[in-house]
């Protein structure tokens, strides 16, 4: 079982593009893709599973990031919206069931699990989220497009995209390697 967690600094860095962008180029792991919101909304055309806030998204598209896990190849896509800071952990785990990989979109998971991997997109934009800190303590590797990630400990593998949604050879050797299935 691999689990790789993708969160960001800052709302709107890539985030999603770059989840995506894992899927696609490691379609071997039939991953379920999870994304973690506090925004209160449900998607169209998805069903809500169980009393918790969670959804399934049942169409690939691009209409939403969900839509957009299963169109880069995700087996399943949950949207799992919390209320405050804590994360429904336990609701999660029964959502998943037996799937076997699972690739998360969010900082705050970090509180409730250890991932396989953990990657911190950084932008260069000085109002990081606060979760954000967090998740760069225990992450992995950092992924900055276009700039350098200088904000990063040196003891940290750094990887600069051209664009979120394309991962370079090098990345894509690196997360094989470290989620060896």
């Amino acid at each position: 079982m691999a689990i790789l967690v993708v969160g960001g600094s800052t709302k709107d860095i890539g985030k999603t593009a770059l989840v995506c962008a894992i899927i696609a180029a490691l379609r071997e792991f039939d991953w379920t893709a999870v994304k973690i919101s506090g925004h209160d909304y449900a998607p169209e055309g998805s069903a809500q599973i169980r009393e918790e806030k969670i959804w399934e998204e049942t169409e690939g598209g691009t209409e939403t990031d969900t839509a957009r896990y299963l169109a880069a190849g995700a087996r399943r896509a949950l949207l799992v919206m919390r209320s405050g800071a804590e994360v429904p952990v336990e609701g999660i785990r029964r959502a998943i069931g037996a799937d076997r990989n699972v690739i998360y979109e969010s900082n705050r998971i970090v509180d409730v699990i250890k991932p396989d991997v953990c990657l911190a997109l950084l932008a260069e934009d000085a109002n990081k989220k606060a979760s954000f800190e967090r998740l760069l303590r225990v992450a992995d590797a950092v992924v900055s497009v276009g700039g350098v990630a200088e904000e990063a400990p040196m003891d940290i593998r750094r990887f600069r995209l051209k664009s979120a949604d394309q991962l370079s050879p090098d990345m894509v050797k690196w997360l094989r390697e470290r989620l060896r299935i």
